[in-house]
């Protein structure tokens, strides 16, 4: 069984009270009643179910404008009709310009202006809450879809897009607190090889695998692991000295080792393998990004230069 709508109804005259009750409820309203605008605060707080209020303009104590205004800063929206005897039009004006949905006389046809003004105003509120929940609604899927486009879709980890996003909003907050900003660069040894020996499904599960290995050696530091292109990788790790930054990557090195995926076209191991360039700045107002990851990639260059399956740092306070 559906409920009954309720609705308050704010009056100083007992007789108005019984009246508009006896329209409204007639009409399958539930109706409670109140003798001024205090007393339907207090109502209204006992009764938070109640979902319209029709209230007198001039009451005793606190009037129609005075409860409009008390409900509005507290930002509640609930529907308020102010009825009054009073036919001046700058009543009206004052009513609706203080937050009320609409406006009544209280003279011989309130009988039936009452109910259709009910209905009217019910109806707004009814579109106004779908209109909200269509806005949140359409908001939350514009997120999902920008999550969505951050996400790189082989490896599931964050893409080139989101690194680059990221890294500067990293970078400025370095600068703001003085803080390190640690920077590793990851690419998985002899890939290339990987790939004509094993096929690309293969190495499509090779990324996948190397790239959850990544992940979980960073899961203390959030969603830092990103795909930064092919079979190179990315970790950024705000706030992290160098020496703890070598120590992340060598954890790295040392866990992708551990998944022991076969390469036998590699150069230097029976496994896949990594190489790791580690660096790490205190950036200067004066520095961009681009810098560090400069000589990130120069370390990782040179951690293959010197054989690969390795780690090598650059560190440089003054970036």
């Amino acid at each position: 069984m559906t409920s009954k709508l309720k609705v308050l109804i704010a009056d100083d005259d007992g007789f108005v009270r019984d009246m508009l009750a006896s329209i409204l409820e007639a009409g399958g309203y539930e109706v409670r009643t109140a003798e001024n605008g205090d007393d339907a605060l207090e109502k209204y707080h006992y009764e938070p179910d109640i979902r319209l209020i029709l209230s007198d303009m001039n009451m005793p104590k606190s009037d129609g404008l005075d409860l409009i205004r008390q409900l509005r800063r507290r930002q509640n929206d609930i529907p308020i009709i102010i009825l009054t005897a009073n036919s001046e039009i700058r009543t009206a004006l004052d009513a609706i310009r203080s937050g009320a949905d609409d406006y009544l006389l209280k003279d011989e046809n309130i009988e039936d202006t009452l109910l259709i003004s009910v209905e009217n105003v019910m109806e707004k509120q009814r579109l106004r809450q779908e209109n909200i929940r269509l806005l949140e609604e359409l908001s939350q899927k514009n997120k999902a879809l920008e999550r969505l486009s951050f996400l790189d879709g082989l490896t599931g980890i964050a893409n080139r897009r989101y690194f680059d996003k990221m890294m500067a909003q990293e970078w400025e907050s370095a600068i703001r607190n003085s803080t390190p900003l640690s920077l590793l660069m990851i690419d998985i040894d002899f890939f290339k090889n990987f790939n004509d020996i094993y096929g690309h499904l293969h190495g499509d599960d090779c990324l996948r695998q190397v790239a959850n290995a990544l992940r979980n050696a960073v899961k203390n530091f959030g969603d830092s692991v990103f795909r930064y292109g092919g079979e190179e990788f990315a970790a950024i790790l705000p706030g992290i000295n160098a020496d703890r930054a070598f120590s992340v990557a060598e954890l790295m090195r040392v866990d992708v080792a551990g998944l022991n995926i076969p390469h036998a076209n590699s150069n230097i191991s029976e496994q896949i393998t990594i190489s790791v360039g580690v660096g790490t700045a205190i950036p200067s107002p004066q520095s961009v990004s681009s810098e560090l990851i400069s000589r990130v990639d120069q370390a990782l260059y040179q951690a293959k230069r010197e054989g690969r399956n390795r780690v090598n740092l650059f560190f440089n306070s003054g970036i």
